[in-house]
């Protein structure tokens, strides 16, 4: 949760806090991007987990998406995202996270 505490630094007091807490926060965008040198099922959850709980719900910060590329590594430590599709797909979310917004200009 250190990550969080950092947050700590854009709050402001807030006289009718929601949930039972005393700061409020500016309006932001945010998005998870995780690489992991395995796959498995679990590999992300307690990282997602903070994110939704901490960011999303508890600061209020509005999720943007996440992109998890696990199977990146190997046991020698050695890289393997450039055997994946995770760069292109990092590439076009960079590049699309905001298309909705800006499709009308």
């Amino acid at each position: 949760m250190a990550f969080v505490v950092r947050f700590y630094y854009i709050a402001e007091k807030d006289p009718n806090p929601p949930l039972g807490r005393y700061e409020k926060y500016p309006v932001k965008d945010c998005a998870l991007l995780l690489t992991a040198a395995d796959h498995f099922f679990w590999t992300f959850e307690q990282a997602m987990s903070c994110y939704r709980f901490a960011l999303v719900n508890y600061i209020g910060f509005h999720d943007k998406g996440m992109l998890l590329a696990g199977g990146c590594g190997d046991t020698n430590g050695m890289p393997q995202i450039d055997k994946t599709d995770y760069l292109d797909k990092a590439y076009y979310f960079g590049k699309t996270i905001y298309s909705e917004q800006n499709a009308g200009t």
